[in-house]
C-alpha cells in the first residue's frame, strides 16, 4: 500500500511540475554551479531511493521551465544536479543531456556542448536534432570526416533532400584540399574527387542553375577526370540511350571548352529539342551562337518566352538588332527592357548605341543632320550617366557647335533616307530642341 501511494505522489508531482514548473510561492532547492563536463563514463549503478527519484522529477519540471524562459544557467544548475544523482539515466530521462548540450551551447561552452551531445547521439542514435548540431560543430572546425558521416546519416533519414547532395559533396571537396595539402600525391585524392562529383552531379540534376557548385565540379572534372576517356564514356552512353540529354550537355560542355563549337552546337540543340524550356541550355545556345546573329536571335526570344521579368535578354535582343542594322527593332527592346526596369542605366546607353550605330550605317561624311542624330544619343547617354561619353561626343564635333546651328537654322530634323527609321514623333527626338537651346 505504502508503495501504492509513493508512486501515486511521484506521478502528481510530475505532472503538476512539467506543467507549471516553479512559481511564485513554490521554493526552489540551490542550484549547483555551471561547469564544464569533460566525457563521462559509465559508472557502477547505484540503488536510487524514493527521495531521489523524486528529487529528479522536481529538478526535471525546474530544468523545463528554465529552458522554456531561455534561462540557461539555471537550466545547466538543475540538471547537473540530476547527473550527479542519477549519472546512468536509471530513472532521469536521457533528453536532460541534450538540454545540457544546447544550454552549453547558447552560453558558448562549445566542448562541453560537444561532449553532451556525442553521449546523446550514442543513446539516441536517430535523433535528427543532435545530428544537425554535430554536423555544425563538426564542419566548422574542419573534422570533416565526422562531419562527413553524420551527414551520411541524416540523407538517410530525409532521402529526398538533395541539399544533403550538396553538403556532401562540399565536405568531400574540403576533404581533397586538406589531402593535397599533406601530400599532393595522394591517391586517395583521385578516389574522393570521383565520391565528389558523382555527390555534385545528382544535385545539379534538381538544382542545375547553381554555379557554385558547377564549378566545383568542372573543375574537379578537369582535375581528375581523363579527358580522352571522359568523352568516351559519355559517348558509348549516348550510343546506349539516344535520349540521354543529361550526358548530351555534359559532352557538349566538354566540346565547347575545347573550342569544338560545332560539335557542341549540334548537342546543344538536340537538348534543347528534348526540353525546350530548359533556360541554362538555352543561354548555352545564345552564346555559342554569338558570330551567328540570325540563331542569337532566335534563342534570345526563347529566353524572353521562358524568363519574361528579365530586361537583359530584351537588351541582348537590342544589340543583335543593331548588328544587323534592324534599329527601329532594337529601339524597341530597349523600352521594352525599361518597362522591366527603368532604373537599368544600360538600356539608355545600349538605345544610344542604336542611334550612333545608324550614323555611321548611312556610310557617308558627318553633315548637320547626322549631328542632328547624334544629338539624339548625346541625350540618352546623359539619361545612362555616361558622362565620359558625352565629353568625347562634343570634342569630337559629333554634335552641333554654335557655328553649325547658325549655319543650319533651316534643318530641324534628320531627313536623310538612312533615317527614315527614326520617327520624330519619339520622345527622344526632343533632345534635339533642348540641345539646341544650350548653344
Amino acid at each position: 500500500m505504502k508503495n501504492i501511494i509513493f508512486v501515486m505522489t511521484v506521478t502528481l508531482a510530475m505532472t503538476f511540475l512539467t506543467s507549471c514548473g516553479p512559481q511564485a510561492g513554490v521554493k526552489e532547492d540551490k542550484i549547483v554551479e555551471t561547469k564544464k563536463v569533460e566525457k563521462v563514463e559509465a559508472v557502477e549503478n547505484k540503488v536510487l531511493t524514493d527521495k531521489d527519484k523524486m528529487t529528479i522529477a522536481k529538478y526535471s519540471s525546474y530544468s523545463q521551465a528554465k529552458k522554456k524562459q531561455k534561462k540557461w544557467r539555471e537550466m545547466l544548475g538543475y540538471i547537473n544536479n540530476i547527473f550527479e544523482i542519477d549519472p546512468n539515466f536509471q530513472y532521469a530521462k536521457d533528453i536532460l543531456l541534450y538540454w545540457r548540450g544546447t544550454g552549453y551551447e547558447e552560453l558558448g561552452v562549445s566542448d562541453s556542448a560537444l561532449v553532451d551531445y556525442e553521449r546523446f547521439l550514442e543513446l539516441r542514435s536517430d535523433h535528427e536534432g543532435v545530428m544537425i548540431k554535430l554536423d555544425y560543430i563538426y564542419a566548422t572546425s574542419d573534422e570533416l570526416e565526422k562531419a562527413i558521416d553524420i551527414s551520411l546519416k541524416l540523407a538517410e533519414l530525409d532521402p529526398e533532400n538533395n541539399d544533403y547532395n550538396k553538403k556532401l559533396g562540399k565536405y568531400y571537396f574540403k576533404t581533397i584540399k586538406q589531402l593535397k595539402e599533406e601530400n599532393e600525391d595522394d591517391p586517395e585524392i583521385g578516389e574522393i574527387a570521383e565520391i565528389t562529383i558523382e555527390y555534385f552531379e545528382k544535385y545539379l540534376e534538381i538544382n542545375p542553375d547553381d554555379e557554385e557548385i558547377n564549378n566545383l565540379s568542372t573543375q574537379l572534372t578537369a582535375l581528375f577526370m581523363d579527358k580522352e576517356v571522359l568523352i568516351e564514356k559519355y559517348l558509348a552512353n549516348i550510343e546506349k540511350n539516344p535520349e540521354d540529354v543529361k550526358t548530351m550537355g555534359k559532352l557538349a560542355d566538354m566540346y565547347y571548352k575545347d573550342g569544338m563549337s560545332a560539335e557542341a552546337a549540334k548537342l546543344y540543340v538536340k537538348v534543347h529539342v528534348a526540353d525546350p524550356k530548359n533556360l541554362k541550355i538555352i543561354k548555352k545556345l545564345i552564346r555559342i551562337n554569338k558570330n551567328n546573329i540570325s540563331k542569337a536571335i532566335i534563342y534570345n526570344k526563347k529566353a524572353i518566352e521562358l524568363d519574361s521579368d528579365n530586361e537583359s535578354y530584351n537588351l541582348s535582343l537590342a544589340k543583335l538588332y543593331k548588328e544587323k542594322k534592324l534599329f527601329s527593332k532594337a529601339r524597341s527592346e530597349c523600352k521594352k527592357a525599361l518597362k522591366k526596369n527603368r532604373n537599368n542605366k544600360n538600356a539608355y546607353k545600349i538605345w544610344a548605341q542604336v542611334y550612333t550605330a545608324s550614323v555611321v550605317a548611312c556610310e557617308a561624311d558627318i553633315t548637320y543632320e547626322d549631328k542632328l542624330v547624334f544629338t539624339i544619343a548625346y541625350g540618352l547617354f546623359e539619361k545612362s550617366g555616361d558622362t565620359r561619353r558625352m565629353h568625347s561626343m562634343k570634342e569630337g564635333g559629333q554634335v552641333p557647335s554654335k557655328m553649325d546651328y547658325f549655319q543650319n537654322k533651316s534643318t530641324e530634323k534628320p531627313t536623310r533616307r538612312c533615317y527614315k527609321w527614326i520617327n520624330m514623333e519619339w520622345d527622344e527626338a526632343k533632345y534635339i530642341g533642348e540641345f539646341i537651346k544650350t548653344l
